[in-house]
């Protein structure tokens, strides 16, 4: 049951997040919210309630995802903060646009007071966009998505076991065992959102980070 089944108001967004792009030119304003319009199958009018920021202008509990990434170019990433009664992937509370320079988050999980990001979502989806503009073509990254990072862990579908989730989910794990993270804990945040059958992948690169 969502938070309207509930009878629960959806969120508003504060006055900083709306004005955090103040500055941004309106085109790109508004065809970040075109796409987002598309994307989530929005009613007219939905998409203002949107938030949208720039990674610099993050809250300071996030700041430090982005700096250990030590990449100025990540400072223009927009960052779009969901209602969730907006929201479309589920238990899953962030996805990242590469392509587009835009990360999406689920409002509830982006604003939560107590243990903010515990699993670091953020420097995941920022190591995404990354990515992006370190290939050599929009083409070249969609490829490594489709591609098997390590080929004796094949399953049906190649995600998560893919270079570009590869990328992104060894420089979260890295980051969490700098914030003194055990191998064990994050392991248990990872089985709230994946099956048992993406654990050997994790487990491999766990095996990198931890050893």
């Amino acid at each position: 049951m969502n938070d309207i089944e509930k009878g629960i108001p959806p969120m508003e967004q504060s006055p900083k997040i709306r004005a955090s792009l103040g500055s941004e030119r309106a085109d790109t304003v508004k065809d970040l919210q075109q796409h987002l319009q598309r994307y989530l199958n929005l009613k007219e009018g939905a998409v203002e309630r949107i938030g949208l920021l720039k990674a610099k202008d993050l809250p300071k509990n996030y700041q430090a995802q982005r700096e250990a990434l030590h990449d100025e170019r990540l400072d223009g990433v927009t960052i779009a903060v969901v209602p969730d009664d907006l929201w479309v992937k589920g238990s899953q509370p962030s996805e990242s646009s590469a392509e587009k320079q835009l990360i999406l988050i689920k409002q509830s999980y982006f604003e939560a007071r107590e243990n903010p990001d515990e699993i670091a979502w953020m420097i995941h989806e920022l190591a995404h966009c990354q990515n992006f503009l370190d290939s050599e073509s929009a083409e070249a990254y969609q490829k490594n998505t489709q591609t098997f990072a390590f080929d004796d862990l094949k399953t049906e579908h190649s995600y998560p076991n893919n270079p570009v989730e590869q990328r992104a989910f060894t420089k979260q794990f890295k980051y969490l065992k700098e914030q003194d993270k055990s191998r064990e804990n994050v392991l248990a945040m990872l089985s709230e959102h994946y099956d048992k059958e993406n654990f050997p992948f994790f487990n491999r690169l766990l095996d990198s980070v931890y050893s």
